[in-house]
């Protein structure tokens, strides 16, 4: 024991102490109170068991009296601990004892400056990677942007490392008027890099404008600068408009539009500070209910708002990556100090698009950078868990939150991840009270100062030893280079059982029952099939899809009898489907406009499900308008009607094509004025109004999402204004040269055919109590003809593109929307897009250049 200690220990050992213990039987042994432990044996158990609890992971202590004294120890990890000790004074010591030890202030006496772990050396780098390492690895980082030592001395921002990652135009001069303008000298700075468009997400604090309007045009010109060549860039504020203008009352507040004009600031408020930890304190409360009353328990788990804090978390996270991503913007991310939920937000934002920072090594370096380096207060927000009764000062559990979010996407994306759930209890409990220093001190300055690097041991070094590793590794992970798109909606968001409930028997129990679940899984593949086939065909959907043999049907089929049998799903059309089609499955003659025929098909083959494709297209309707009107809107209403009499699942797609010029065009919500000036989008807006005026008036069970461009390579251009993007892939890989009947800076949303296809499955499948609406937009990515041709170019440099703009489908295009927003879709049901342009672009010309082989066809090879 060291002598330091000495007098906070007033008994060290007790001797028949009773000791219980989450998911233990109660067992009798021996106390003992370190300087830094309390250390429990039992005697009565012939391998001499021990409990060895580090003092600084005690939240609270509660001691009762009676015939004997009693101990409640609450610890930051949710165990809960009761110690029986015989006598009153015995008891009272160690009860002094663990509140003092487990509350020492000074940072040199705690227990990490004395642990001595005998596989492991202070030699080695502290830490996973320094900055100058990251930045060197980052490859087209240097071209744009530099290393700065500006904070060399800590003497720019305390709460920053020495060096950080700036434009490379700014010199360190200005960084330093820029830091007084920003709270805490946190001015904005590089964390993340995209490498498929070079666009950046940085982070800083508020701007320190006051009620007076304070310039600083340094930071003006610092983000002018962050945006390059791009047209805007977007400030994700992670507080609410109110509290952004309320902080300008106390000298804060957030960027001008009049000032930072090429910024475009978006507000998603999140709460933090106080409110956060009685949310968890809330919830853990919620946890500990032993009622068994689930109605209490559903009602204390939803007052909590633990949950809405994760689910704004990763849907403001979605937000950041998705203007990076897929509208290719730059991103600045901050609240207030920028310190805590601009951290969360970016990390999150990474995770998703980022490939690399989802191994465990990835995992781990991205949280050295971004909360360890990047200055989160850890001793201040970790000072106290749930339990304690001390008065709430700077507690916060954000870096609880970071790993509740990251779980949840660990859970959508079980093979998307590198790294276990335990990784994730490990750190949860390693913030909180540790055998090492890295969460120990709440900056670098701090750090430094007191000898952190050079006295204690990295936990994250220690995480990738050879005999952890294996431990904290998802054996399921396989690597993919597409960004994973967490579905927000609450019914997508679920509870963190394995920590928050990870000490109660029902938790032990379920456990238990997943692994005997998984192994029965694995063991009886062959009955799981035998079942399936013998579930009676008229409890899966039976679908008609007209119009089946146009550039969707044909796919969507495929999609739907894999999932619920090849007979229950019938394509129709009112022409001759090719062999393999006519092979694949069902296939009907049917002509939308012959009521009593489609009406006998529907009964005779007791159709729930109608997907109803069959209509002209924008140009073809255009230069056909009788024909358009009678197809589109006289089919319709056969469908409409049929569906109400049947009690059918109605599906009717609409169109980027419903939208006209007085639309709102970037981007364009879902209830907006619509005024399209196509027979085509004429009649979709006259559906989608018919659908719910059914639905409200009658009850008819329809959907409909209004797709933007899509693009197919197993179908030919079908006379769509958006088909170019289809056509200039087969002339790239036959002549070389594409005709574009659009100008080349129009720019049209677009979506990959499988993304179409799965949203509309998902879309059918989701219960009505989820939706709504009745009509949503779906979005993936939005680009030009110039655009998509320099991606093609990445693969076929020489290909030529010419323009020739037809006046027709130039007229259309110019009408319609830049972008969609799908926030509604996403929101509701969880729709999330798996193609981007660089995924589109390789798959269109790998496909294509399948085709034509396979065909016999040239390839052009320049």
């Amino acid at each position: 024991m060291l002598m330091e200690f000495s007098e906070h220990i007033k008994t060290a050992n007790v001797e028949d102490v009773v000791l219980r213990q989450p998911l233990h039987p109660p067992s009798r042994g021996t106390l003992c109170i370190t300087g830094h432990h309390l250390l429990f044996s039992d005697r009565e158990d012939q391998s001499c068991s021990q409990v060895l609890l580090l003092l600084r992971n005690i939240d609270a202590v509660e001691k009762r009296s009676g015939s004997t004294g009693t101990i409640t120890i609450k610890c930051k990890d949710l165990r809960v601990l009761q110690i029986d000790i015989p006598g009153m004074e015995q008891c009272l010591n160690i009860a002094h004892s663990i509140e003092t030890l487990s509350n020492l202030e000074s940072v040199p006496e705690m227990y990490p400056f004395f642990y001595k772990p005998s596989d492991q050396s202070l030699d080695r780098q502290w830490g996973l990677s320094t900055l100058e390492q990251f930045f060197q690895e980052t490859k087209g980082l240097a071209s744009q942007w530099r290393l700065s030592t500006v904070n060399k001395h800590y003497s720019v921002c305390p709460s920053y490392p020495t060096s950080v990652i700036v434009p490379k135009c700014i010199n360190d001069e200005t960084l330093k008027k820029v830091a007084k303008f920003r709270q805490g000298g946190r001015f904005p700075v590089l964390c993340y890099y995209h490498h498929k468009n070079g666009m950046v997400i940085m982070r800083s604090s508020q701007p320190l404008m006051g009620a007076n309007k304070k310039r600083c045009a340094e930071d003006e010109r610092l983000l002018e600068a962050v945006i390059g060549n791009s047209d805007k860039g977007y400030i994700i504020d992670t507080r609410s408009i109110q509290q952004s203008q309320q902080a300008r009352m106390t000298g804060g507040g957030f960027e001008s539009k009049s000032c930072y004009s090429s910024w475009r600031r978006l507000h998603r408020h999140m709460e933090k500070g106080k409110s956060l930890q009685e949310s968890l304190i809330k919830l853990v409360e919620a946890c500990g209910d032993e009622s068994h009353n689930m109605d209490r328990w559903l009602s204390k788990l939803e007052n909590s708002k633990w949950l809405s804090h994760v689910q704004t978390a990763l849907s403001t996270a979605g937000l950041v990556a998705e203007c990076v991503e897929r509208d290719g913007h730059s991103v600045l991310v901050h609240g207030s100090e920028g310190t805590d939920s601009s951290l969360l937000i970016s990390t999150l934002a990474q995770l998703i698009m980022d490939p690399s920072s989802r191994t465990l090594d990835g995992f781990l370096g991205l949280l050295d950078r971004e909360w360890v380096q990047a200055g989160h207060p850890f001793r201040k927000r970790c000072a106290h868990s749930a339990y304690s009764h001390a008065r709430l000062q700077q507690e916060s559990p954000v870096f609880l939150l970071l790993l509740d979010c990251v779980w949840q996407l660990w859970r959508q994306f079980p093979l998307a991840l590198g790294f276990s759930e335990a990784l994730l209890l490990k750190l949860a409990t390693e913030a909180y009270s540790s055998n090492y220093g890295t969460f120990l001190c709440n900056t670098e300055q701090e750090r430094y100062a007191l000898g952190i690097k050079q006295k204690t041991y990295c936990l994250f070094q220690a995480l990738l030893g050879p005999m952890n590793r294996e431990v904290y590794i998802n054996p399921l992970y396989e690597h993919t280079d597409l960004a994973i798109w967490p579905s927000v909606h609450p019914q997508s968001l679920q509870l963190w059982r394995g920590f928050f409930l990870r000490w109660t028997p029902q938790n032990q129990h379920l456990e238990e029952a997943q692994k005997e679940i998984k192994n029965m899984i694995i063991e009886q593949t062959s009955s799981w099939n035998k079942l399936e086939n013998s579930v009676s065909s008229q409890e899966k959907p039976r679908v008609l899809i007209t119009g089946g043999l146009g550039q969707l049907g044909v796919g969507l089929a495929e999609i739907l009898r894999k999932q619920y049998g090849t007979n229950n799903v019938i394509l129709s059309d009112v022409k001759k489907p090719p062999p393999h089609v006519f092979r694949s499955g069902p296939f009907v003659y049917a002509d939308v406009l012959d009521y009593k025929h489609l009406r006998e098909l529907i009964i005779n083959n007791q159709i729930t499900w109608l997907v109803h494709y069959s209509a002209l297209l924008s140009a073809v309707g255009e230069a056909n308008v009788a024909l358009a009107r009678k197809i589109n809107i006289t089919g319709l209403h056969n469908v409409l009607d049929l569906a109400l009499e049947n009690s059918l699942r109605l599906f009717v797609p609409s169109t980027i094509g419903a939208f006209g010029p007085s639309s709102p065009r970037d981007p364009v919500p879902d209830l907006c004025v619509q005024r399209p000036r196509t027979i085509y989008g004429v009649s979709k807006v006259h559906g989608e109004l018919m659908g719910e005026y059914l639905h409200h008036k009658h009850g008819l069970d329809f959907r409909c999402l209004r797709y933007p461009g899509v693009i197919s390579a197993n179908t030919q251009p079908g006379g769509g204004t958006t088909d170019y993007a289809v056509q200039i892939f087969h002339d790239a890989l036959s002549t070389g040269h594409h005709e574009c009947y659009l100008r080349p800076d129009t720019r049209l949303p677009m979506m990959h055919i499988s993304d179409c296809h799965r949203a509309t499955v998902e879309f059918m499948e989701a219960p009505e109590c989820q939706l709504s609406l009745r009509t949503y937009n779906i979005a993936a990515m939005s680009f030009t003809p110039e655009e998509v041709a320099q991606e093609i170019r990445k693969h076929l440099p020489q290909l030529k593109i010419t323009y020739s703009p037809d006046s027709v489908r130039q007229t259309i295009a110019d009408s319609w929307p830049v972008r969609f927003d799908d926030s509604n879709a996403r929101r509701d049901w969880g729709w999330a897009p798996a193609f981007g342009l660089e995924e589109l672009v390789s798959d269109m010309l790998h496909t294509i250049r399948n085709k034509r082989t396979n065909e016999g066809l040239p390839i052009n090879s320049l």
